[in-house]
């Protein structure tokens, strides 16, 4: 029996996470007014996207714009073909990258307290510190050597992915995460409509970092 779904209750990104993880064959195909997408998964990764007249990663690119919209899932279809070779993480964080780009993304930054940027990144601990709307919006950035965007995008991609997968398996509020990107530790903490990360010290524990963060947060 098809899975079928909401956009608005499971996002597109953990559709793809969670059918990758799994190493499943599968179609997905997304419907939101008058437009249909189809994307295809095999042995865990995507393999093939389709939206109007785009193919390949400029389908899932759109795709990965779209916040509602309905989706059905069927499992073990075979892909018509393949359009994609990138690994299905890369895809994702490109994704959300050029959502936060996007000119329709101009946005929530007025509604963020101007000092928070700069008490979060004078905690113990922290070497560097963005600020990104649920959308993957850079709100605010100061990383030395970066302009938040890449950080943004694993923040948002992290934290909505652990929150949902902490409601399908009921295993309680998302309170902090740690990921590795390249060289850095970034922790991530998520807020109401948006989430923060932060770029860690070389020693600096993650607990007692998150504390702090929160501290100065509310």
């Amino acid at each position: 029996m098809p899975l079928q779904g909401n956009l608005q209750e499971m996002s597109l990104a953990n559709l793809i996470q969670i059918n990758c993880q799994e190493m499943r064959s599968a179609q997905l195909t997304l419907t939101r007014a008058d437009q249909t997408g189809e994307i295809y998964f095999s042995d865990g990764q995507v393999v093939h996207a389709t939206l109007g007249a785009r193919r390949g990663e400029d389908a899932i690119y759109a795709l990965l714009a779209w916040d509602d919209g309905t989706f059905v899932l069927d499992r073990d279809v075979p892909t018509p073909e393949k359009t994609i070779a990138a690994p299905w993480g890369a895809l994702l964080l490109e994704g959300m990258k050029r959502v936060a780009e996007s000119p329709a993304a101009l946005t929530e930054e007025a509604d963020m307290r101007p000092d928070a940027l700069a008490q979060l990144r004078a905690l113990n601990g922290v070497a560097g510190v963005v600020i990104a709307a649920s959308d993957g919006i850079v709100l605010g950035a100061d990383i030395p050597g970066s302009d938040g965007e890449n950080e943004a995008a694993a923040a948002v991609f992290t934290g909505s992915s652990a929150e949902q997968l902490g409601q399908v398996l009921q295993l309680g509020t998302f309170g902090h995460g740690l990921v590795i990107l390249k060289n850095k530790r970034l922790l991530i903490l998520p807020q109401p409509d948006r989430y923060v990360g932060l770029v860690l010290g070389e020693n600096a524990s993650p607990t007692i970092v998150a504390n702090a963060a929160s501290d100065a947060l509310k």
